[in-house]
């Protein structure tokens, strides 16, 4: 066992969300996270994904956020695919899974898929996912470590 990080068994704290449909009809671990406008929260629904970085929205949720992209980082990013696209990043406070949060978020409106991407900064440091894809679950344990 890795002895910088211990992570304490009873009383770990997991929450379950079912695989939902994505817009082409597959289950895919998409998930319900808030974030805060200013005034209140809005639920939001991403696609958890361990290949990303950060997570990054499209640039209308920033709009919804009051966030003006003209005043946060622009930086490129690598897809996948290959391709880079635009990102303006900042800090958004989230909800998920019973945690409340300031997390690195980037939003861009060349995000070409239908979705909000949820990315491991942020995320992946306070919670251990399992993507069980033939039950359909995301497993999120949320992570206590003594150092």
């Amino acid at each position: 066992m890795n002895r910088r990080v211990r992570l304490a068994v009873s009383g770990l704290r997991r929450f379950e969300f079912p695989y939902l449909k994505d817009a082409q009809g597959r289950f895919a671990p998409l998930i319900y996270l808030q974030v805060w406008t200013g005034n209140r929260w809005l639920y939001l629904q991403a696609y958890v994904d361990s290949g990303a970085s950060w997570s990054v929205f499209h640039a209308d949720v920033a709009q919804l956020l009051g966030i003006r992209l003209t005043q946060a980082k622009k930086r490129y990013v690598a897809l996948g695919n290959g391709s880079v696209i635009p990102v303006h990043l900042c800090r958004i406070r989230v909800r998920f899974a019973g945690l409340e949060l300031m997390v690195p978020a980037g939003f861009s409106d060349a995000l070409g898929v239908g979705f909000n991407l949820l990315g491991r900064a942020g995320f992946f440091d306070h919670f251990l996912m399992c993507f069980n894809d033939r039950a359909r679950i995301l497993t999120a344990t949320r992570l206590t470590a003594s150092r």
